[in-house]
């Protein structure tokens, strides 16, 4: 499916029937103000305020222009966006763009009449919605649907875009369970293929792209016997020539001293520019390796092979890659995009459950920051979802991968939008070093961090109650904890050192409910204490 671009004045109900849509297409919601404010890294109203309409919408074009690529998402937009002509071309390639109406005297009821709406500012404000209205209909018109919504809730409204689109398609399907989902970046796109048997493949899939004949399968003594021999048994089978590199499992090994041996290995192979690594296996041994490739004779090409639930939904899409020092996680790193993902859904029934609970945390995330049909699916499945459950699996990885797809290709370099991907990171980072790394997977730190930046947002007046109860009653039902294992005070002068944070100052992806979330700096470290050591 392509992408739906909803838009039309402000108070129309686009934020709030662009969740509804999502939800019932089972698509990822995204929402282009949201997108300025990370990347612009201040609120629109302070954009306005500081440096006028003209600078606001500068960032506006820029957001829209990056949304070319995304395909298989709701996208609702500012009320002004569809004013210039390049951002209409941009919203149609690929996508339809649905315009939503209304009353001036229902806006006016939905919006109110504060400074938190500039355009309203000074004057009568139903007189400034009704010239606005007529100023705007010419570039509204350009819509290929409209719909009215002064009497109609979101979900009537959202059935009613549904509809048309099912009719427009002749019945077809959101493309949700999709198990092929392609990343498109301004230096190329690649690929990620989901689904049961893939590593016995990997040879074909290499030899379909000309990637070889010389590999360099990294892995960790961790992963099964099973899965090592599948990739080589296929690498053969199309004439590659491979050297499996085996790291101790764990954190530890994602250390430079680690990447000076897999660099010893590669020469010792005779790997030259025309060689490719694999790596295979989880989260460590992609970041691990992917670093190394990145680094060794300037940069290899690289395939990941993820086998845990968390490697294939996160850590195996998006070309980030590094290594740890004592003092935090990952800060020595690159982006170093791969060719291909080939994501098994088959070599997850070998987890073992806390390592799998471990990725739900994950995909919790993707389904906090983007996708509500996602988090409703979990919310539903909780008591089936086993390593072994192919059948949920495969869908539910690809819709991750999707989510982070779109998000890689609004910000590869994570200059502002790609930051919601760590929605739960910043405190769970923390955690994770304040611990000792080993003593909690990833995933047990990142749910925790999910449940401590919810709690932050519900007292900052940002999430209802209800979204905070829902996130925490999932967490419980999929065994992941909500709490740190270690004081508050130890976990705080790690956020000082956070990559994510502005002059010792931690930015936290806080959550105004499921599928919206928002970047903000927290300077009052009470508030985080708090936060850390609440227990709803």
């Amino acid at each position: 499916m392509e992408k739906i671009v909803l838009t039309g004045f402000m108070g129309t109900g686009k934020t709030a029937v662009g969740r509804c849509l999502a939800r019932r297409l089972d698509l990822p919601f995204y929402d282009l103000d949201a997108i300025i404010e990370a990347r612009a890294g201040r609120p629109i109203t302070q954009i306005f305020r500081e440096e006028g309409e003209p600078v606001f919408r500068a960032f506006e074009a820029e957001a829209a222009a990056a949304t070319r690529p995304l395909r298989d998402c709701v996208l609702a937009t500012g009320g002004g966006a569809i004013l210039r002509a390049e951002n209409v071309s941009a919203f149609r390639e690929g996508g339809v763009v649905v315009g939503l109406t209304a009353s001036p005297e229902a806006i006016l009821a939905r919006v109110g009449e504060g400074d938190a709406r500039p355009l309203l500012a000074g004057g009568d404000p139903r007189a400034r919605v009704a010239a606005l209205l007529a100023a705007r209909e010419p570039a509204y018109a350009r819509a290929d649907l409209r719909v009215n919504t002064t009497d109609l809730d979101p979900e009537a409204v959202a059935a009613r875009i549904a509809d048309w689109l099912a009719e427009r398609h002749r019945g077809g399907a959101a493309a949700g369970g999709s198990g092929e989902v392609e990343v498109s970046l301004p230096g190329g796109a690649y690929r990620i293929q989901v689904g049961p048997g893939l590593l016995g493949r990997t040879g074909e899939r290499l030899a379909a792209l000309n990637l070889g004949p010389r590999a360099a399968v990294v892995t960790d003594e961790g992963v099964p016997s099973a899965h090592v021999g599948a990739v080589l048994d296929g690498l053969r089978s199309a004439g590659l020539t491979a050297e499996t590199i085996a790291v101790p499992a764990g954190e530890e090994s994602k250390s430079l001293q680690q990447v000076s041996g897999l660099y010893e290995r590669f020469v010792g192979a005779g790997l030259d520019r025309g060689s490719v690594v694999l790596a295979l296996g989880g989260g460590v041994v992609g970041d691990l390796a992917g670093y190394a490739a990145a680094t060794f004779l300037r940069g290899l090409p690289l395939v990941h092979l993820p086998t845990t639930l968390l490697a294939q939904v996160d850590s195996s899409v998006g070309g980030k890659v590094g290594v740890n020092l004592p003092r935090g996680k990952n800060l020595v790193g690159a982006f170093h995009q791969p060719r291909l993902v080939l994501a098994d859904v088959a070599a997850l029934a070998t987890l073992p459950l806390r390592e799998f609970r471990s990725g739900l945390a994950e995909v919790v995330k993707y389904g906090v920051i983007a996708d509500p049909g996602l988090f409703e699916l979990l919310d539903r499945e909780a008591d089936r979802l086993a390593p072994g459950a192919a059948d949920l699996l495969a869908p539910i990885v690809t819709r991750c991968c999707r989510v982070k797809a779109h998000v890689v290709a609004l910000d590869e370099r994570e200059r502002g939008w790609r930051a919601i991907l760590n929605f739960g990171h910043t405190v769970g980072h923390a955690v994770e070093a304040a611990a000792g790394y080993g003593a909690l997977t990833h995933g047990e730190a990142v749910a925790i961090g999910m449940a401590a930046a919810a709690r932050l947002s519900r007292a900052r007046g940002l999430c209802p109650r209800a979204d905070l109860d829902r996130l925490l009653r999932l967490l419980d039902r999929l065994g992941l904890p909500q709490r740190s294992p270690v004081p508050a005070e130890r976990v705080l002068p790690y956020l000082a050192v956070d990559k994510k944070g502005r002059g010792g100052v931690p930015r936290f992806v806080l959550t105004r409910g499921i599928a919206d979330v928002t970047l903000a700096p927290i300077h009052e470290e009470g508030d985080v204490r708090k936060a850390l050591e609440t227990t709803a």
